[in-house]
């Protein structure tokens, strides 16, 4: 029978962050991560701020694949948004060199990080977690004090205890493409009911050339047409013309962070608690901070030996403080945005195309803090106002 202090389910970078911290503290930790090759298979744009490389102390050396000055905004009628252009605002990644980086740094704290090891049940018994773990044909029960669920979007660890769900799943489709021509320091994005309808569609390029991109697109609930037919159409743009698609993956994004991610013995973190940006699909930084409250929580446990929901609870306050309210906000203008028209969608993009409104999100716009551009895009552009009953009608629900 093996014993850990903490089970960590899932070998993500949110996983193996939080399994790194704990290990520091001199815990017994196990990561169980039911695929064989870690950041495999990808489910991620890869598209982050600084920000994520600062917390997890990750060099950007070998991690890092082109930066990002701006982005152009696509409007369902053709019209083009230029935004940024003189500042970094976001670095590309390489998702799967992040998580084996990540993974390693738990490794040299010492934790074990077990592949291929995927989680079939678990119970609580007498204040002992027990997971019966399948490798390969084999099962084995594994014993800890703490359980943390880091298992993604369609967490096993969250439907096994009776956690909320989160309020929405996106579907999404990506691929990594060659033979593209595009400015190298631009992100696409495209809007609208034909090709991403209740979110967007992105180009990212992933090399200083401009000569491979990571695309893809998510869709909402109420799309007409399947994945594929949005995949399709995405490809058909005139800006991936010749481009060549080298891998294909797909993936769901979780939104609506849950209202409860501690229960006894046991903490959500990550996907798995649907703390994830409602705005972009963006789920590393809100994760990581997360986990970063997550770890120091389970360390006061361990000092205290609380494992109650009562004490556990800290954990989820901590977060909620840190980061709760921008993610309420991100639902609200995720509402807000899902249900534009795509009339409106033009209507807005033309609107935005002035000098004054363009240098007022190039000053305040912050991928990791959407919620910091409103009231100066608000004094900037009076008429977006028309937008806040929406906001107002979807705080009430």
């Amino acid at each position: 029978m093996d014993e850990y202090d903490v089970a960590v389910v899932g070998g993500g970078p949110i996983g193996c962050y939080v399994a790194e911290q704990l290990a520091l503290k001199g815990r017994r930790i196990a990561v169980f991560e039911e695929h064989n090759t870690i950041g495999e298979p990808t489910h991620c744009a890869g598209l982050v701020t600084q920000r994520v490389l600062d917390i997890t102390k990750c060099s950007q050396d070998a991690i890092v694949q082109n930066t990002i000055y701006g982005a152009i905004i696509h409007s369902p009628a053709g019209a083009l948004l230029t935004i940024g252009g003189n500042n970094i605002h976001a670095l590309v990644i390489n998702r799967q060199k992040f998580d084996e980086h990540i993974a390693q740094k738990a490794l040299n704290a010492g934790a074990a990080i077990l592949r291929n090891h995927k989680v079939i049940a678990v119970k609580k018994q007498r204040s002992v977690i027990t997971l019966d773990i399948q490798q390969d044909e084999q099962m084995t029960p594994v014993h800890s004090q703490l359980l943390i669920g880091a298992d993604g979007a369609h967490s096993h660890i969250r439907d096994s205890f009776g956690f909320p769900q989160p309020i929405e799943k996106l579907h999404g489709i990506s691929a990594e493409l060659s033979d593209s021509t595009l400015d190298p320091k631009y992100v696409h994005i495209f809007v609208g009911s034909t090709i991403a309808p209740g979110f967007f569609a992105w180009v990212i390029p992933t090399n200083v050339q401009g000569t491979t991109a990571r695309i893809g697109l998510c869709i909402g609930k109420h799309s007409t047409h399947p994945l594929q037919y949005y995949y399709t159409a995405l490809l058909q743009q005139p800006l991936l013309q010749g481009t060549t698609v080298m891998k294909r993956f797909g993936g769901t994004i979780p939104l609506g962070p849950l209202k409860k991610t501690a229960v006894d013995q046991i903490m959500l973190v990550g996907d798995a608690a649907a703390q994830v940006k409602p705005t972009s699909g963006g789920g590393i930084y809100p994760g990581l901070l997360c986990a970063t409250h997550c770890s120091i929580i389970a360390e006061e446990a361990f000092q205290k030996q609380r494992f109650d929901e009562k004490f556990l609870r800290h954990y989820h306050a901590g977060w909620t403080k840190e980061i709760g309210r921008e993610l309420s906000l991100g639902m609200r203008f995720r509402s807000i945005f899902s249900h534009l028209t795509d009339r409106q969608f033009n209507k807005y993009i033309e609107k935005l195309g002035t000098q004054k409104t363009i240098d007022t999100i190039n000053t305040y716009g912050d991928i990791d803090y959407p919620s910091r551009l409103v009231l100066p895009l608000l004094t900037t552009m009076p008429s977006l106002l028309s937008l806040t009953p929406t906001m107002l009608k979807h705080k009430n629900k």
